[in-house]
């Protein structure tokens, strides 16, 4: 595995084949949900860092890479640091910047409960 989506897209189809496999054994079929609910959580897991990490950018596209400073730094700052504005924020940019993150991590907070909700009814 090489840590790409394609690899996380042929683990979940990968898992999709063995729960439809009809040799199974009840023993066995029930020994699969449970690997299937173990990869879907990490799965889950993935998918809202690379959205978290999307959003980031789309941030700095948004508003350029001034705001660096406020996305953490597990968050792509040493990709864009090269990459500062020539001059400061104003302070209305600034605070457009920051509520437009704290309104991003809202919604990704947002949609990290829709898919924990999710999951506890499956």
């Amino acid at each position: 595995m090489k840590n790409r989506f394609s690899d996380l897209n042929n683990h979940l189809f990968a898992q999709l084949e063995r729960l439809s496999d009809e040799s199974l054994t009840p023993e066995q079929v029930a020994q699969e949900v449970e690997r299937a609910k173990a990869i879907a959580g990490v799965s889950i897991q993935v998918i809202g860092a690379a959205a978290l990490q999307l959003k980031a950018a789309e941030l700095i596209a948004e508003h350029g890479p001034g705001i660096a400073d406020m996305i953490p730094e597990s968050m792509t700052r040493k990709q864009i640091e090269h990459r500062r504005p020539e001059r400061p924020l104003s302070e209305d940019e600034a605070e457009r910047a920051e509520a437009n993150a704290r309104r991003s991590a809202r919604e990704l907070s947002e949609e990290r409960e829709e898919w924990a909700r999710r999951e506890v009814v499956q």
